[in-house]
């Protein structure tokens, strides 16, 4: 991210509402060709140090009209992101200066050209104390102030996929800046509810959950302190979400930031369509081939009547939240949520035991290896009845015969 707001972020306001800089392509199609330099500028300096990296990268970017300072600073930033400088260990930079200085003192003063005075040139000085050192004097040059950050050599360029993604990442980065100053922030979401709660609950802010209609839901997060005292805190948190955020598929979200002092606050929007790309991959991604073979067999040979829908429902209870991994819906309305429950260390299975004792009221179907029928022995009784086995693989034959059974029962054929 960017880590100094004042000096790299880069916004605008209009109507109330803070609107971060980003790059377009119909705008900013002349960005392109210097983005690709700029990363084979980075690649081709392997040895070079941090000053005469970005020496050379503000290069590039001056041949940029409308590159301003502040886009320049930011773009840098995010190419040191991904690279590696080598700094001083074991403060050798410090004792080799005091080496070199204290080898030259005896000579001075030393001169460029020496003459009946002056006698000691500095370029026999350096010859001889790279003799007594034993390192050629270019290579004590380039460690005799490692310590400086703007002298640490570059090691290593992990770089991005293409000057595209730079320039995407600087998209993302500048609303991220935004968010330092969020006091506040509310998301609304119908898909991908699984992987939201997890970046939620990995921010680790204070939430709470709302079902809206048309199978909504809203998100409303906070800092404890955020209406107390003035803090970042809570706003870089929020601002971290946003990479595993974009990943996501149909969410919007508004924030409240404060600007200057406190006394103005203005509203920063996004959402799922407005075009930022994440580095992070796809939430479409199953917890388990497990999950995944079921869906994928579904798909194959469907119940009529039913859809099958992957965590699109969330249950609470008090302040506990569960999300099943799939939900059956009947188009009658009848639902049923269904939790797989695959391989498992025993932390793991004493936390789903309790947490599927926690919502025994609702009608949850569990699908389960029978080499494990021992552990759920301690299930409440309804819901061992509703206990879908398999061996190795999940047998679809075994779901659809159960709703057969229910729409025969209710007389839903």
């Amino acid at each position: 991210m960017l880590t100094s707001e004042e000096a790299l972020a880069e916004y605008d306001f209009r109507n109330g509402a803070i609107l971060p800089d980003r790059l377009t392509r119909p705008a900013h199609a002349h960005y392109l060709p210097v983005a690709e330099k700029l990363l084979k500028t980075y690649s081709d300096s392997l040895g070079a140090t941090r000053q005469q990296v970005h020496q050379r990268a503000e290069t590039e970017l001056e041949r940029l009209p409308d590159c301003t300072s502040r886009r320049m600073a930011a773009l840098i930033k995010l190419l040191d992101d991904v690279s590696e400088y080598q700094g001083d260990r074991g403060r050798k930079a410090a004792k080799l200066r005091q080496q070199v200085f204290q080898l030259a003192a005896a000579r001075h003063p030393l001169v460029t050209t020496p003459d009946g005075v002056f006698t000691a040139d500095q370029w026999t000085v350096k010859r001889d104390i790279a003799q007594q050192i034993g390192k050629p004097w270019e290579e004590i040059e380039r460690s005799l102030y490692s310590d400086v950050v703007e002298f640490h050599p570059l090691t290593a360029f992990e770089g991005y996929q293409s000057a595209t993604a730079l320039l995407a990442r600087y998209n993302v980065a500048q609303v991220q800046a935004c968010l330092y100053r969020a006091t506040r922030m509310t998301l609304w979401a119908k898909t991908d509810l699984k992987a939201i709660v997890r970046i939620i609950k990995l921010s680790r802010l204070m939430h709470t959950i709302r079902r809206l209609e048309n199978n909504e839901y809203q998100f409303s997060l906070s800092g404890p302190a955020s209406a107390l005292r003035s803090t970042r805190r809570y706003g870089v948190a929020m601002a971290k979400m946003i990479p595993s955020l974009l990943a996501c598929k149909d969410w919007r979200m508004a924030a409240n930031i404060s600007i200057g002092n406190g006394t103005r606050q203005l509203q920063l929007t996004l959402s799922s369509n407005d075009g930022l790309t994440s580095p992070k991959p796809s939430a479409d991604e199953y917890d388990s081939e497990i999950e995944a073979d079921l869906m994928k067999k579904w798909q194959a040979s469907p119940v009529k009547g039913w859809t099958l829908k992957r965590e699109s429902e969330i249950l609470v209870s008090h302040q506990k939240i569960f999300m099943p991994d799939f939900q059956l819906q009947h188009v009658s309305g009848k639902l049923i949520h269904i939790e797989v429950i695959g391989y498992w260390t025993p932390e793991y299975i004493s936390a789903k035991l309790k947490t599927l004792n926690e919502f025994a009221s609702e009608d949850i179907w569990i699908i389960a290896q029978t080499a494990r029928e021992q552990d759920l022995s301690s299930l409440p009784k309804s819901m061992q009845k509703s206990v879908i086995w398999y061996k190795s693989k999940i047998q679809l034959k075994h779901l659809t015969q159960r709703l057969h059974d229910i729409n025969t029962d209710d007389g839903a054929n």
